[in-house]
């Protein structure tokens, strides 16, 4: 899953700086849509550990592209010593935004790397992981490819004997797209601890309750009432925007404080992040006083709520500006702000100069022009 890329990396392990060369040593069907890739170090020496749930920034070399593409993964296991296990969905075109192409680097991975392939990696990383020392009950909650934190989690706390109570909510769309379905399965039935409820939204013939899913329909508070009956437990979440701001809405309003919301998703997902942006339920609003003018590009647009961020708004317009963790951490997103100001959206990890500006994150405060 592609994600955000915050905190360095905080286990033990052999540590290197830059980016490494890792070989693909085996890829493995997960879905209809996902695979997983299996890295090991090139070069023979340790890899480094990391907690459960952190993910790895990773560069791609194309072809056609005169930069590297850098993204950041989730790591789907966990540590184990050998290899790297990253499982990737392939994203489509956008529902309704046609014009919107689909995943670059997702689509790479699945229709150009092979085993034996190159790609390049830099030390595991994020703020977003299980720490198995604590005692606190803990509910996860993932949709679609979100499970890909959760499963390195769930490895995790198994084979180190985790005593605390964890409950595992999966929603998707129907069993072709659920990742991982005969290992989560081995894990409920082998984990003591473990109590494992799966949706399906919209079931297939073949999909079979009971067997392969347990309920119809979305992850909401009636579900979760167990867990929010406990005052100690710990949520945490990942999936696709839509799923995390209702299902984090839901649970500050069923009392549940921020602090024991974790949330992790494909891009931006932070509590104050969700916050900030408009609902999906609302109308996009547009305003002509607001410009955006890509100054190398010569496309001058006005600014609309339709898009969340200046990067979403270049790319809804034909415009490529080169990210890695869409949340304001990697600083690969810069861009010289030749005039305007940007409101960001939530603290980042990243501090541009007063000259730039990190689209992934940032929305205009009136009209800008950016040199891209």
């Amino acid at each position: 899953m592609l994600l955000d890329n915050t905190v360095s990396q905080t286990a033990c392990g052999s540590a290197w700086s830059g980016y490494r060369d890792f070989t693909i040593a085996e890829i493995a069907r997960e879905s209809e849509s996902a695979k997983s890739f299996y890295l090991v170090p090139k070069d023979g020496g340790p890899l480094a550990s990391y907690l459960p749930g952190q993910h790895l920034p990773i560069r791609l070399v194309m072809r056609e592209k005169p930069q590297p593409l850098v993204r950041c993964y989730t790591l789907s296991d966990c540590y184990d010593g050998r290899r790297y296990r990253l499982t990737i969905k392939r994203e489509a075109a956008p529902i309704g935004r046609p014009h919107i192409p689909p995943g670059l680097s997702s689509t790479w991975f699945h229709d150009e790397l092979h085993v034996g392939d190159t790609i390049q990696a830099k030390m595991p990383a994020g703020k977003f992981y299980l720490a198995l020392d604590g005692t606190n009950p803990v509910t996860m909650i993932a949709g679609g490819i979100g499970v890909t934190p959760m499963m390195s989690m769930l490895n995790a706390a198994s084979q180190s004997g985790v005593t605390r109570d964890i409950h595992f909510y999966f929603a998707l769309r129907h069993g072709g797209d659920h990742v991982f379905k005969e290992r989560l399965q081995r894990l409920h039935a082998q984990f003591s601890n473990l109590r494992m409820c799966v949706l399906y939204e919209q079931p297939r013939p073949d999909d079979h309750r009971g067997i392969d899913y347990d309920a119809v329909g979305r992850i909401n508070t009636a579900l979760l009432k167990e867990s929010l009956d406990d005052s100690r437990m710990e949520f945490y979440l990942c999936g696709p925007p839509g799923m995390m701001n209702a299902v984090s809405t839901a649970l500050r309003e069923a009392g549940v404080d921020d602090s024991r919301i974790k949330t992790e998703s494909f891009g931006p997902s932070s509590l104050s992040f969700r916050a900030a942006v408009l609902d999906e339920r609302d109308e996009p609003r547009e305003s002509s006083k607001v410009e955006v003018t890509f100054l190398r590009s010569g496309v001058t647009v006005p600014w609309s709520d339709k898009s969340r961020t200046l990067l979403e708004l270049a790319e809804s317009n034909g415009v490529e500006i080169e990210f890695g963790c869409r949340y304001g951490d990697c600083a690969t997103c810069t861009t010289p702000l030749v005039s305007g100001s940007v409101t960001y959206l939530h603290p980042t990890g990243a501090q541009p100069d007063s000259g730039a500006c990190l689209p992934c994150c940032c929305r205009p405060a009136n009209s800008v022009v950016l040199d891209v």
